[in-house]
């Protein structure tokens, strides 16, 4: 997740099927590496559905995606899923202005049905000195639950609580969907997709 002085790296995906209800559904997906290398598997896994916009910049913290978010929103899309604020937890930063950044995301796409933010893994380690981020981890995601009270329109996508259901024997625990503790594995990024693909069609129920 760190190095700012990786590329952004922004995957197109636009693929309908006409038989689909959500067929034609465009959706933004705003994030980190996380969301950077699970792009062609959410293509894969979701993509005869949805007609993906997919924005990941490796080691970015929430704030420092604004340029990314600007370019998308610039467009109008039926549904966005914002997942950021791991790097903060990995850079010791705050929760609260992490959330505040998505918050304004969230503000920018006020066009789309429904905006679904993803809450960080709380099993993650600094990967410097092997630290456990769980207190900082934690606070993000309850900081980000009580934002997504707020918002009629704004649902939260829980990460965490899969990524704990297969957490290893280790000290610190870490979640056996993920590679380092941080970035899903291919089961893992599946596991994810299906969290998506769930939200993206309550959205679709609810509206």
């Amino acid at each position: 997740m760190r190095g700012r002085h990786l590329a952004a790296l922004v995957a197109l995906l636009w693929v309908a099927v006409p038989s689909c209800v959500d067929a034609g559904e465009r959706v933004a997906v705003l994030g980190d590496s996380i969301t950077a290398l699970d792009a062609g598997a959410l293509e894969e896994d979701l993509g005869d559905d949805y007609r993906f916009s997919i924005s990941g910049t490796p080691g970015a913290t929430a704030d420092q995606v604004l340029p990314e978010a600007q370019e998308l929103a610039q467009r109008s899309f039926d549904q966005v899923i914002i997942n950021l604020g791991t790097n903060d937890v990995l850079q010791w930063g705050s929760p609260e202005q992490a959330v505040a950044a998505i918050a304004q995301y969230v503000v920018m796409f006020d066009s789309a049905r429904c905006v679904h933010v993803v809450t960080v893994n709380e099993n993650m380690q600094n990967q410097l000195d092997g630290r456990s981020t769980s207190d900082g981890a934690r606070e993000l995601n309850d900081a980000l639950r009580a934002f997504a009270e707020t918002q009629d329109h704004v649902t939260v996508i829980d990460w965490n609580a899969a990524a704990e259901q297969s957490l290893n024997g280790a000290e610190p625990p870490s979640s056996t969907l993920t590679s380092d503790s941080i970035h899903p594995t291919p089961e893992g990024n599946q596991v994810l997709n299906g969290l998506y693909g769930d939200a993206l069609g309550g959205c679709a129920r609810a509206f």
